[in-house]
């Protein structure tokens, strides 16, 4: 058996690779299950593991009757590309295999062919050539011409700032690029450096045309929403809006590309997902970072990305002829774009408002939080994601969500560190519609990095070998694209809790936090009062029934839970919650009480939590308020217990209050959707109608949005 990430032979019983130590696959749903050489005339459903993902293809393998496969290139957010050989045409070709939830949609798939069918129609040097759609056993693909050589991502990462020279070259190929694209009616709407091949002449080749627009939302289409916004950093302001889209947008986003050449960064590096793609202030001038930048150059880019389309070049024509001619038509002075006055001005144009007045309001007070949190530390986001059971047995699928949410609960939180709560990671997982044992390739790591505003996120597997219990973490930082390896081993199910906490250690130190933070975390540990596994498993068995809203089952975990250990404080704390929703008044008072009782001597942040819970189910909500409070004076990063305070504010009628915390939820979580809607609703119980425009117009257009037919209505 070959290690899937280090290729090291191993023995067909091993558990672990010898040479990198991680988990090898046990079932044709491990780590990396693959359809191998020779599998010719492989039955109905091949491709596919037990669990419906798409199987991995090695070299040689024969994927249908026409192509072969010769090596692996990547993996996207529509899903994994190879090259391989066409054997009926005798030609090298790229494939990109199309993920199956989104094969899953008639509506989609639909709409998704006839962009392809409208893209593969341009023909030009710059533009690669998209073949044809097809299907393999239920699989569909793209065929497209394959190019040796690299993106423009991997190439600026690898180069760094080009010289001008070379930058312009690229540059006038895209013009060419998009200049045919557009004459055939068709736009881009994520132009990127990973969109743009470059071969080993020189030459550059835009790809995936029309593939953004065939993601747009729509139907179930939600899962793939964001990519129909672009990718961000080179989106419009137009795109950021929700606004009407013309062929102008990919000229912004050539402007940040060739910004980005030409300096080594991308124009816009904001505190927050909000001030860089919400208010899209005016780029810096391109030649304070690179002095050396011709300024008829510098003046083309600052065109390209102008803020009104109408201010910008009309069409990619333009844009080549100033390249050509070196000089800028009708550019705006260049120092222009760096006077501090225009600051607000320039954001002001943003169709979103009534009025400038109003906007100069809003925003001010909307994001002054969030700017003076950057003065301080900022601290560490993490998002624990549920752990894949790689192993072919179904009983222990239990431990993969029971895992992620020990270790969240071990590692703690504290000022410096604020740990992505599983409510919210449930709700993103339901909304971008993966499932708990899902293999997370890179674009979805990117996605929910993006969702969850984590800086970090920890990924993991386990098998049971025998009695051992093996589990590997790793630590992703999607902006660095750095990835650290942990991993624990339990000689047993009985050792499993110290196991955890031992990986939660070595997570604690991995962090990038000092010393004195771990020592603070270790001292002051958010967990689960109970060193019963099985009442751990019942618990956490119990929080997923609940999230699915299966309240009725959730509540004979809970009580199972107790049984299993009657000191189990936040166990009885829950289950007085679930009567409570249940509308089992004694019952729930009874089982609060008792979770109260037994949390006098639990560290400060469980018993808070608990004391806020017995509150609201004996309906005192400035007792709940009271502790909520202290909870944010704990975990002042949190932007779970903010986002509940500002509820319980809300529901006093202190609207100020509730606003104040949503908002403070926001700085953690720019793209929480419910604590958007929730700013707008309270600004209108605020009378200040005109307020609640940002935040409910940026929960329109977030890819989390339109999950019910309730929110659509609301807004």
């Amino acid at each position: 058996m070959n290690c899937p990430h280090c290729h090291t032979e191993n023995s067909d019983s091993a558990a672990r690779c010898k040479r990198c130590g991680r988990i090898l696959s046990l079932s044709d749903d491990g780590l990396e299950a693959t359809v191998r050489a020779g599998a010719v005339s492989a039955p109905q459903g091949s491709w596919r593991s037990a669990s419906g993902n798409l199987l991995a293809l090695e070299p040689g393998a024969e994927f249908g009757p026409r192509y072969r496969i010769q090596s692996r290139l990547g993996q996207g957010g529509m899903g994994a590309v190879y090259k391989a050989h066409d054997k009926e045409l005798d030609r090298t070709v790229a494939l990109k295999l199309v993920r199956p939830n989104l094969m899953a949609d008639p509506e989609t798939m639909q709409r998704f062919k006839q962009e392809l069918l409208l893209a593969s129609k341009i023909s030009h040097k710059n533009i690669l050539r998209i073949h044809d759609l097809g299907d393999v056993e239920g699989i569909k693909f793209i065929s497209m011409a394959y190019i040796e050589g690299e993106d423009l991502h991997q190439h600026l990462k690898r180069e760094g700032r080009l010289p001008v020279d070379r930058s312009i070259a690229i540059a006038r190929q895209l013009c060419e690029a998009l200049e045919a694209a557009h004459a055939a009616g068709v736009m881009h709407r994520d132009l990127k450096p990973q969109n743009v091949l470059i071969d080993r002449e020189g030459t550059a080749y835009v790809s995936d045309f029309g593939l953004a627009k065939s993601l747009k939302a729509g139907g179930a289409g939600i899962t793939y929403a964001g990519q129909f916004l672009g990718t961000p950093g080179y989106m419009s302001p137009e795109q950021v809006e929700g606004g009407p889209l013309d062929h102008r947008s990919d000229l912004y986003a050539l402007g940040v590309i060739l910004y980005e050449m030409v300096t080594g960064e991308v124009p816009f590096i904001g505190e927050s997902t909000l001030k860089a793609l919400f208010l899209k202030e005016p780029a810096k001038n391109p030649k304070l970072v690179n002095p050396d930048l011709p300024d008829y150059l510098a003046r083309i880019i600052l065109r390209c990305l102008e803020r009104e389309p109408s201010q910008r070049y009309q069409n990619a024509r333009e844009v080549l002829n100033d390249l050509e001619g070196k000089h800028a038509s009708r550019a705006r002075a260049i120092l222009s774009t760096h006077l501090p006055g225009r600051r607000w001005a320039i954001a002001a144009t943003a169709t979103l408002f009534l009025s400038l007045g109003g906007y100069l309001s809003i925003d001010r007070v909307f994001f002054q939080q969030s700017r003076k949190q950057s003065a301080s530390a900022k601290p560490v986001a993490l998002a624990i994601l549920p752990f894949r059971n790689a192993s072919s047995d179904p009983a222990l699928n239990w431990l993969g969500p029971s895992l992620a949410e020990m270790l969240r609960t071990d590692i703690g939180q504290s000022p410096y560190l604020r740990s992505v709560s599983s409510d919210r990671l449930h709700q993103i997982f339901k909304d971008l519609r993966l499932s708990d044992n899902t293999d997370f390739d890179s674009a979805t790591l990117g996605r929910l990095a993006e969702f969850t505003g984590a800086d970090r996120l920890l990924t993991g597997q386990y098998v049971k070998a025998g009695d051992r219990i093996l589990i590997d973490a790793t630590i992703e930082d999607p902006k660095g694209q750095r990835s650290t390896f942990l991993k624990a081993e339990a000689p047993g199910e009985k050792e499993l809790i110290a196991a955890i906490r031992g990986l939660a250690l070595s997570v604690q130190q991995n962090l990038a936090l000092s010393a004195e933070v771990v020592g603070e975390l270790q001292a002051r540990p958010l967990q689960p009062s109970s060193k019963s596994l099985t009442a751990l498993r019942e618990y956490n068995e119990g929080l997923q029934l609940a999230r699915l809203g299966n309240h009725s089952e959730a509540l004979k975990h809970f009580e199972a839970s107790t049984r299993e250990d009657p000191s189990f404080a936040i166990a009885y704390s829950k289950l007085g919650q679930t009567h409570s929703t249940l509308g089992h008044t004694r019952e729930a008072e009874q089982a609060s009480r008792e979770a109260v009782r037994l949390s006098e001597n639990l560290p400060e942040q469980e018993r808070f939590l608990i004391l806020a819970n017995h509150a609201r189910i004996v309906n005192d909500l400035d007792k709940a308020i009271e502790s909520y409070e202290n909870l944010t004076r704990a975990l002042p990063a949190d932007s779970q217990i903010h986002f509940d305070l500002a509820g319980l504010y809300e529901s006093k009628g202190k609207f100020d209050a509730a606003r104040d915390h949503f908002v403070k939820a926001l700085e953690g979580d720019p793209n929480y959707v419910d604590a958007l809607w929730a700013v707008g609703r309270v600004e209108i119980k605020r009378k200040n109608p005109q307020a609640s425009l940002v935040p409910l117009t940026r929960a329109s257009v977030s890819p989390l949005s339109w999950t019910t037919r309730r929110q659509r209505q609301t807004f």
